[in-house]
């Protein structure tokens, strides 16, 4: 028996190697629509979702041809033979033939080839002739014998050439015509106009009118459009372009009413996806609901279902019953809440993934079972909602600025303003500002400067989002955070110019002003996160910048103080901290109660051995004790005091009032507001309302009619308003007091249906006369001196008033006390304004509440 010889393979060739298909994966391959580099394994995919933009030329279809037309192109002409001659001449017929066909097909290659790719040539190209296949043997006319001479042969290519050079000689005109028709396509911002005045009712006329929401809308796009900028320009088409006039266009001019309100809806909503039938069922008001939706996915306006591609945004939607649908599709326990579903399909999700990222075969199912139990969905286009975030920015800066969501990260400030709008036409709330206003923000040179600050201001808002979820979303934030530095970084040098260049209540409008603060948000994610090393970087960077010394001012103090702190305190670099400090005090940006702070902590790091550059008197102080319940009641507030009533009963109140009625019954006053400070912003707001108010000598701080003060109520109010404030203080010293409560009169009447800023009407239960008590009650020199320093340094002095305003007529006695519960401390700015009453002749004190009987209800 013989063995078997084993012989050794023969190498493998590269090309056929796993090292040569992976070089091939990861080189990938170049999409044929979108000119993407996209990996193998997921090229099938991304070409199949991937769509052609609208015009797209680079392909056309020229012709359409049947199975049967295509096989009889592809054969040539049919050739018909005599029966006796059949045999003997079909190999040289066959050889004709054959030259023929290729002849034929050379010359109708050119000539489609040749054909320039427009859609007017289509029409011109005619399908080849060819014979019909099912020729009746019995017909009186014989069969026509086929015999093709070369003379015939270059006659039909002489034809088919001619016919090709008179279709290339028509294009040109035929691409004159289709620009002419583009041209009169376009639409300007004055035709948008007249088309508002002329076939949208207006609130004057008796006919049928839109929902509010969608008539505010198109009056905000009618301001924006008609309202001349400073320059003597508008915000028109050229500032916009076309492909922005023409979503205008198609909101204003093509859609039906219900688009309109569908459209208006969901531009006020969150940007993310909604099943169609909750939408219909929460906006019941909107008729032909499907219509409309169907005219915005035509339109471009909103994507359906067939683009949510991202799995989590699936999740997100999907209610319980459809996560156990699809769980129990795919052999997971449904027996679990929203959260744990969501959790347990992601992770079956990921467990199978694509060797170069994304999904796998697994998760693409998911998706899929997701999207059919889900139905029919949408969400308005990203590129849409810029579009009308920005112009609703343009109508009013104010009203839409993104550091509203600091404090409220829920806020929707685009919402809020189209309900403040509603409340002014319906006159339950009126504004100082001119209505209607004649001015309009014009510090927007271009397009890409105002869309560059709606981007700011999402991210802003997105990063707040991610801080209140908790640590979980603190990596999201930062990562925004890092794009915003990245931002400001590659800024161009001249716009970063032209930023500086605006005053200062025009810079915090830019995006510049609205990087910088998330910066400082990032800053505090840090500082979370327990990363001081990092947090002091980004500080440096922030502080030591020379291109923002001029930006976010009024957060340098509190970013020094926070670089000086983590420095001292955490990573114990003494010297480096007070080398900071002596920075922050020299900074000239640092407002007077920030200086303080610094110069506190500074103490407190070189004790005796640092230098004060503020000297301020500690403020008088007292303490009284009050009742309290129990500290465990299950709602987190650590003091709940008891105060009893008229009628003998305990009943809770706060702190404040706690102190408010021991003055009231034992220190002799007779009135007394828990306000902090609002009473002398009244009297500031009253006695300089025709200064502060004043809509026709600063026209560029009154940018819309939602203002309830000027743009410049800030550190400029003082120092453009100067002689006008200087010749009102000189009135108010030097008058009679009756002529100057007989101007406090003129001016409640006429302005006290007004809402502004400044001016709490409704504090005063009595209304003005309660009001002239009041003021009766401060010596004209006191009074001069407080309301000097609040108009000289707005910004700095507009809050830290002390919580407590107390005043007696008949002695014409009046006091302020800062309030403090157990364990609270004064701030800085507090110490300030507690020093300058008692300076100016008026009595302040901090009263300090301790807890008695803790423990017993």
């Amino acid at each position: 028996m013989s063995k078997r010889v084993k012989t050794s393979a023969e190498p493998v060739e590269y090309n056929r190697s796993i090292m040569a298909a992976f070089e091939r994966q990861l080189k990938g391959k170049i999409c044929q629509i979108c000119s993407t580099k996209i990996s193998l394994a997921a090229y099938r995919e991304h070409f199949e979702s991937c769509k052609l933009k609208e015009n797209d030329d680079d392909c056309e279809v020229l012709a359409a041809y049947s199975k049967e037309e295509a096989i009889l192109l592809r054969a040539g002409p049919e050739i018909v033979l005599d029966d006796a001659q059949e045999d003997q001449a079909l190999p040289e017929n066959n050889k004709e033939q054959n030259e023929n066909t290729k002849t034929e097909n050379a010359v109708e290659s050119s000539t489609i080839s040749e054909c320039p790719p427009t859609l007017e040539t289509t029409s011109s190209v005619d399908p080849p002739n060819t014979i019909e296949p099912n020729i009746s043997e019995n017909s009186e006319d014989p069969p026509v014998k086929t015999k093709r001479t070369r003379r015939s042969l270059n006659h039909d290519v002489e034809n088919t050439v001619r016919k090709t050079v008179k279709i290339e000689e028509s294009v040109p005109q035929r691409r004159r015509s289709i620009r002419l028709q583009v041209k009169q396509e376009k639409i300007s911002a004055d035709d948008l106009v007249k088309y508002i005045d002329n076939n949208i009712p207006s609130t004057s006329t008796n006919e049928p009118k839109s929902p509010y929401y969608v008539e505010f809308l198109i009056k905000i796009i009618k301001r924006v459009l008609s309202t001349p900028r400073f320059d003597e320009k508008y915000y028109d088409e050229k500032f916009w372009g076309d492909s922005d006039f023409l979503k205008f266009k198609k909101f204003l001019m093509d859609f039906s009413l219900s688009a309109k309100c569908l459209c208006a809806r969901l531009l006020m909503r969150k940007p993310v996806w909604y099943k169609l039938e909750k939408l219909q069922e929460k906006y019941n008001e909107i008729e032909e609901f499907t219509e409309a939706t169907k005219e915005l996915i035509s339109a471009q306006f909103i994507d359906d279902e067939s683009q949510l591609r991202d799995l989590d945004e699936a999740l997100e939607l999907a209610d319980i019953q459809v996560l156990k649908n699809v769980a129990k599709k795919f052999q997971i326990d449904p027996n679990k809440n929203r959260q744990e579903l969501k959790r347990s399909i992601k992770n079956f999700a990921s467990s199978q993934k694509s060797i170069f990222g994304g999904i796998g075969a697994i998760g693409n199912s998911i998706l899929k079972s997701l999207r059919k139990e889900l139905g029919m969905c949408m969400r308005m286009k990203e590129s849409v909602i810029r579009l009308f975030k920005a112009i609703m920015t343009i109508y009013c800066p104010i009203s839409t600025n993104s550091a509203l969501c600091i404090d409220n990260f829920r806020i929707n400030v685009y919402q809020d303003m189209v309900f403040l709008m509603l409340q002014i036409a319906n006159g339950s709330i009126r504004f100082p500002a001119p209505n209607p206003c004649t001015n309009i923000a014009s510090f927007y040179r271009n397009r890409d400067e105002l869309f560059e600050y709606i981007e700011a201001k999402d991210t802003e808002k997105h990063i707040m989002e991610f801080i209140a979820s908790g640590p979980s979303g603190l990596q999201e934030a930062f990562n925004l955070g890092m794009k915003a530095r990245e931002k400001i970084e590659k800024m161009d040098k001249t716009e970063k110019r032209m930023i500086l260049n605006l005053p200062v209540y025009e810079r915090k409008l830019t995006s510049l002003w609205v990087l910088t603060r998330c910066c400082g948000h990032t800053v505090s994610i840090l500082e979370k996160q327990k990363n001081y090393d990092l947090a002091v970087e980004w500080l440096t960077f922030i502080l030591l910048n020379d291109g923002l010394k001029e930006i976010c001012i009024e957060s340098r103090g509190v970013w020094w103080d926070r670089l000086a702190l983590d420095l001292d305190a955490h990573l114990k670099d003494k010297d480096e901290a007070l080398k900071m400090i002596q920075l922050a005090l020299a900074d000239e940006q640092v407002m007077e109660k920030e200086k303080l702070m610094i110069q506190d902590r500074a103490i407190r790091i070189a004790k005796e051995n640092f230098e004060q550059v503020l000297i301020i008197e500690e403020p008088i102080k007292k303490m009284i004790s009050s009742r309290t319940l129990s500290k465990d009641l299950g709602d987190g507030r650590l003091n709940r005091f008891l105060m009893r009533n008229e009628q003998g009963e305990d009943v809770e109140c706060s702190v404040e009032e706690v102190v408010r009625l021991r003055y009231l019954s034992d220190e002799g006053f007779s009135h007394g507001f828990h306000d902090e400070g609002a009473s002398w912003h009244t009297i500031f707001g009253v006695l300089f309302n025709d200064v502060i108010f004043d809509t026709k000598s600063y026209k560029d701080t009154w940018l819309s009619e939602l203002q309830d003060c000027p743009i410049d109520l800030s550190n400029t109010l003082y120092s453009r308003r100067a002689e006008a404030f200087d010749k009102r203080i000189e009135w108010f010293r030097n008058s009679e007091n009756d002529e100057i409560e007989a101007e406090i009169r003129r001016i409640w009447n006429e302005k006290s249906h007004e809402t502004n800023r400044e001016c709490a009407w409704k504090l005063f239960p009595d209304g003005v006369e309660s009001f002239i008590q009041f003021y009766n009650c401060v010596s004209r020199e006191s009074l001069l001196a407080i309301l000097q320093r609040l108009a000289k340094n707005y910004r700095n002095c507009r809050s830290g008033f002390p919580d407590l305003t107390l005043w007696n007529p008949t002695t014409r006695q009046v006091a302020v006390v800062e309030v403090k519960g157990p364990g609270d401390r004064l701030s800085t700015k507090q110490r300030l304004w507690l020093s300058h009453f008692r300076n100016n002749g008026v009595r302040a004190e901090v009263c300090h509440v301790t807890a008695d009987n803790e423990k017993r209800l």
